[in-house]
């Protein structure tokens, strides 16, 4: 993925238009346009004052534009993940290392209980709670 393509990517992960971001890093809308387009190349100047206002390091665009190891979607997830607070951060990290272990398990050694919840009726809260304690506990 070029460059452009990832300050892109970037950009828009923040919610932030050609417009704002031309103003924020003092530069001029056609120009932005160019270099996401990939007609025109950025100044290092330029990338230290977009890394600024994307509140990016210039690692963490590099990172995103670096096309040996990403696809498109990569660097969709890459924008995300660099945008998040560390403590979601590692949430989503756990998250990706559960799937990751469920894709690489043969399906036969997934276990789905087909185990059905009893629907809640009206004025059953007792009820509810003796149901809840019935249920395995692996769920």
């Amino acid at each position: 993925m070029s460059l452009g393509n990832a300050l892109r990517q970037l950009r828009k992960s923040k919610g932030i238009t050609l417009a704002e971001l031309a103003g924020r890093a003092d530069s001029h809308v056609g120009n932005l346009s160019r270099i996401e387009r990939g007609t025109a190349k950025p100044s290092l100047d330029l990338l230290y004052r977009l890394s600024d206002a994307l509140d990016f390091t210039l690692a963490e665009i590099f990172s995103a534009a670096d096309r040996r190891s990403h696809d498109d979607k990569q660097v969709a997830l890459n924008s995300v993940f660099i945008a998040l607070l560390d403590q979601d951060r590692e949430l989503l990290l756990e998250f990706a290392k559960l799937l990751h272990g469920r894709a690489s398990r043969e399906p036969s050694k997934i276990y789905v209980d087909s185990h059905t919840m009893p629907a809640k009726r009206e004025n059953d809260d007792d009820e509810e709670h003796d149901n809840e304690k019935a249920l395995p506990e692996k769920y």
